[in-house]
This record gives C-alpha cells, structure tokens and sequence, in this order.
C-alpha cells in the first residue's frame, strides 16, 4: 500500500512525534487521508506531489502527515473534508484551518503559500479560531443522550419508533428512481440498508411497489456498468444516473454486503438472476481476494479504468489492479455473515467452511480479552493493530452470534456476548449511543473528541436484538432500544440513511421470531430442518440448534425427551405447532409472516402511533 507515493516528501506517521515536531517548529501540519484504490490520490501522488517546487515547499514549511483512510477510519471521520484524497491544512494541535479533496499543482503551491504565510503572521490567532470553530462543531455533534425525545413548537406528540420507520420508508419512496432503479441522481451508491428496508416492508405489506424498487435497482446495477461483467463484482458506485459509468476500485465491504441484499432477494422472488449475481459476487471474491494462506479476504482492488475496459482475452495479458492484502476485521465479518447466508441460499456447504475458517482466523489473530477486536490484520507477519472500533466490535459480533445460529456451537454466541460487554463498557458514556472508538483512550487532534457514527450504533443496535432473542436476556433489548432512542432528536436529518436506524427499530418493536431445531447432529432430517429455518426471511428472526442434551444443560428442559428431529417456532408469546419436516416447517414461516403483516406498519397514520 502507497507504493506510488513519492518519496521525496518527508510523510509522517500520524502519532505524538509528527505533531510534537509541528509544535517545536511551529509549523502547520499537512493531513493526506488517501485510500489505496482511490484514483484521484493516486493521481495527485503522480502530479502534485511529485511536483518539485510543491515537494520543496511542503518539506520547509510543513510537516506532512500520511493516512490511510482504511486503516484509520477513526481519523477520516473527523478529518474528511468531502472524499478522496482529502487535503488538510492543521493547527500542530490538530485543529483544521483550511482544506478540500484533490488539488492540482500549481493550485498546490499558491495554497501552501497562502496557507503558511497566513499561519506565520498570527499562529496564536489562527490557533484560537480553529479552537473555537472545534468547540462550536462538537456543540453541534454533541453526544446523543439516552432518553431524548423529538418535541415541535406546536406541542406534537413525542417522536416515535412508528414514526422513524415511516419516515424512513418515505425517504426511500421520495429519493427512489423509478427509470433507472436506486436513489437519487448523481453519483449513485447501492445503499443497501435503503434496498433491505424495502425488502422488509416488501415482505409484510405484500405491495408490489417494494418489491419493484430492490428488483429493479439490483437488476439495473447488474446490467449495468457499475457490474464488472467479465470477472464479477461490483465497483463502489456510478458517476452517472444511469449505474454505466463506475468508479472502478472494488472493495471488499460493498460485495459482502451486496452478497446478502442479492441473496434476500433470491430468496423472496426465485429470480435466477439474484443467484446468478450472487455467485457472480463469490466467484470474483474467490478469484481475487481470497488469501489461501491466511484463510481471510484483502481489503481492496485499485481502480484502473484501463484495464476494466478491456475484454476477458485481453486482461489476461496485462497485470491485475493492484490489492490492498490488509485483512480488515469488520469487512472479513461482514461477508462471513453473507458466505453462510449462500451456503444454505445457494445449498453450496463450500461456504460454509469459508466461513467458519475466516472467524476462526480472526478469532485467533485479531482478539484479545479486554481490548475487544483489532481492527486490521497486516499480512506480512500477521499482526493485528487499533484495538476496540465500535464498527469492528459490532460486525464480529453479529458474524459470532451468525456462527452461533449456523452451528449450535455455544462459544460462538459467549463471545458475541463478551464483546457487546465490551462494547458498552469502553464505548458508552452512560447509557445511549456508543462512539466510534474507546473513550478511555487518549487520542491526538481531534481523535480526542467523541464521534458517534449513526450507522454502527443502529447495526449495534439491531446485534443486541439479535442477542435477546438468542440468549433471553432482555437487558440487551433494552441497550438496543436506549441507542436508538439517543438519535430520535435528529433522525430525520439524516434523511434515506436513517433507514439502517428504522432497522433496528423494527427489531426493538417486533422482538425476534425464533426458531429453536433440536435433534441428533447425524440425522439428516435436522439438516433439512435447520437449512430450513436459516434460509427463512422472517427478520427479525434467530434460530437456535440443539441436541436433546446441549437443550437440556441450557435450560430448555421442554426439548430433553425429543426423539426425532422437530422445529419449534415461537413469535413472542405465542408458539406455533412443532414441525417434523422442512415443508412444515416453511407452513409455519408462513403463517409468523402473515400474523407480523397483520400490524407491521412502515406508512404510519396519526392514529397508529405506538
């Protein structure tokens, strides 16, 4: 990674001795936050910075800070100044004094100069107006509290988890384009938390118009030239409305997660397209990130416009994009949780065991009692590094907690539960949402300052509902239902990327349906069985399977004298007849979607609050 990063520039690792050098020399701090597949930070390293007045002037009166986006999300948070590359100019006490995203060279070097003649003739000015211009920007972001609630001028009634989930809903009707699939215009991201939830209300309000808004946008993307046809996957977005021309750099984060919108939609249509797309997905995966040795998956493939262009017969006489080989935790989890999806989907047990031997290697590698997950695994000598990031916390545990449901295995869902300990031990400060990184850690710059990101918190959110149901303990609910309750105030700033929140808020209001199979593990009746219950789209839903005798030691004294293999589906209080065989058992997944139909709203009416 940053193999074309000219090395005349004297770049610094972001730590205290890049900003205590900028302290003793009283120099400005240039911050470059690139990516190792970005484009455009690999044509400003190829012109701007490889500029020689530009290298010289940066070198004199500047201590240049080198980060890379993925490795450090925690520092891109609070330091993107709109994407990739970001360029920022910085107090050597990490304030941000000006900044933007790509500049050419010679905009470069009017900039440095600008920039550092300004910072010379007041620093203790500038210093105090990047001070105040932090404080006033944290007044803004400050932490959401626990039991905050929405109140207008004319005494409306108090926001409400109802109110979320239509307001949501009506964002992804409002931004969908109903003539080339997605939402928005210009660029076009898959937004796959927008696609699930119309997934969800396809599913319990049976309206043909959700299912056409997920149909036609996964087909488009498909069809389209964000899909690379010739060798699978997805690119990161569309510059253009209509999905055809793409930002060429594939990252492992967008296939995992549109493996499993693409799998939920296989399985809610039997549209072959869906499993063609998704074994489309693994098989680009498989030929690319793979990484045989470590049993994980590399973050990344460079854009490289060039060779996508190029047909099958002639990329094969030119070297590949380039791979980030860094094992990111969170992403390796993400598509652990969609390869045991496919493998009961796509009835292929191939991923089953890519699966399982990616959680183990993390499990191995990148955990440690009391620091919770790292957050990158580095392939040469496999060391882990940035131990506790909400983001990593949260998709291991729902990885775990997956392993769990898939194997019955009870050390897959303790460690689930270790890590959500974790998690509100090191990332609350007392009770609603969690920040991105643990509290009790000193940070430089604005590291210091808390960030509470809004998507982790709601999947945060939707793995404690899952560990409710899993375990019966209701206090993780509850946890669930205190982090959404802390964005309630400010949910409808965030427009269609509150739907990751209405998610879990329908998990909070519905409680999981669970499916509990139990039987011998060498009857292949209780494979069927289970197969059965996983592939089931009943969200939000868990299965739990046991042998009479593990039932027995965990409580469940009902299932000790079962003979044969038999399903018990339970939604709340209310359990339905046991089933001895898979088509039973979908009668039964049957009759829980149409009781959750009878009172599942996502277009709230005055007179349904609840």
């Amino acid at each position: 990674m940053g193999s074309r990063i000219d090395k005349r520039i004297n770049w610094q690792k972001w730590g205290e001795k890049a900003f205590a050098k900028a302290r003793e020399e009283n120099k400005p701090i240039l911050l470059s936050i690139s990516g190792s597949w970005c484009h455009w930070c690999h044509v400003m390293d190829d012109t701007t910075y490889s500029d020689q007045e530009v290298v010289e002037k940066i070198n004199q009166d500047y201590v240049p800070i080198r980060v890379d986006t993925d490795l450090r999300p925690d520092i891109n948070a609070r330091y993107n100044l709109g994407g990739w590359p970001t360029t920022a100019f910085l107090t050597p006490e990490g304030e941000i004094i000006s900044g933007g995203t790509y500049i050419p060279p010679d905009s470069m070097l009017e900039t440095l100069e600008d920039v550092y003649h300004v910072y010379r003739q007041d620093s203790a000015g500038i210093k105090e107006k990047s001070r105040r211009r932090s404080v006033l920007e944290q007044e803004r972001t400050k932490p959401p509290h626990k039991m905050t609630t929405r109140t207008e001028e004319k005494g409306r009634e108090t926001e409400t988890f109802a109110d979320l989930i239509g307001f949501a809903s009506d964002q992804v009707r409002e931004n969908y384009d109903p003539q080339y699939g997605g939402f928005g215009r210009a660029p076009k991201f898959p937004m796959v938390d927008a696609l699930e939830l119309t997934q969800v209300a396809y599913l319990y309000e049976a309206d043909r118009e959700w299912e056409n808004i997920f149909r036609h946008t996964l087909r488009s993307m498909f069809e389209g030239g964000v899909y690379d046809s010739v060798e699978g996957g997805f690119f990161r977005y569309s510059t253009t409305r209509d999905w055809n021309i793409p930002h060429f750099e594939k990252m492992l984060e967008d296939n995992a997660q549109l493996l499993h919108v693409l799998l939920t939609a296989y399985k809610l249509t039997a549209d072959e397209l869906f499993a063609r797309a998704s074994r489309d997905i693994l098989r680009y995966l498989e030929a690319n990130l793979y990484l045989p040795k470590q049993e994980g998956w590399a973050g990344s493939q460079d854009a490289d416009e060039n060779y996508y262009s190029l047909p099958m017969s002639e990329r094969t006489k030119r070297a590949k994009p380039g791979i980030d080989r860094t094992i990111y935790v969170g992403w390796n989890a993400l598509l652990i949780r969609s390869l045991f999806l496919a493998a009961v989907v796509l009835e292929e047990p191939k991923w089953f065991d890519r699966a399982m031997a990616a959680l183990k290697m993390l499990q191995k590698h990148c955990y440690l009692k009391g620091k919770g997950m790292a957050h990158y695994l580095a392939e040469e000598g496999m060391k882990a590094g940035l131990w506790g990031l909400l983001e990593d916390q949260v998709a291991m545990g729902r990885a775990l907690s997956t392993a769990y449901q898939h194997t019955g295995d009870l050390g897959w869902l303790e460690l689930s539960c270790e890590l959500a300990g974790h998690c509100l031990e090191t990332l609350s400060a007392g009770g609603g949402a969690l920040n991105d990184r643990p509290l009790t850690e000193q940070g430089l710059g604005r590291l210091s300052q808390p960030f509470y990101d809004l998507r982790n918190n709601s999947l945060c959110a939707s793995w404690f509902v899952e560990l409710a149901s899993l375990t019966g303990e209701d206090s993780y609910l509850e946890k669930g239902a205190d982090i959404i309750h802390a964005f309630m105030d400010e949910y409808r700033e965030h427009g269609l990327f509150s739907t990751s929140l209405a998610l879990a808020a329908l998990g909070v209001r519905e409680r999981g349906a669970v499916i509990d199979v139990v039987g011998r593990g060498d009857d292949p009746q209780l494979l069927s069985l289970h197969s059965t219950a996983l592939s089931a789209f009943v969200p939000p839903k868990v299965v739990r399977l046991y042998s009479p005798e593990s039932a027995l030691e965990q409580g469940h004294e009902q299932y000790a004298a079962v003979e044969q293999p038999l399903a018990f589906a339970c939604m709340g209080r209310h359990c339905f007849e046991p089933a001895a065989r898979p088509e039973e058992l979908q009668q039964v997944i049957d009759k829980m979607i149409k009781e959750r139909r009878a009172h599942v709203l996502f277009t709230v009416k005055e007179s349904s609050r609840v």
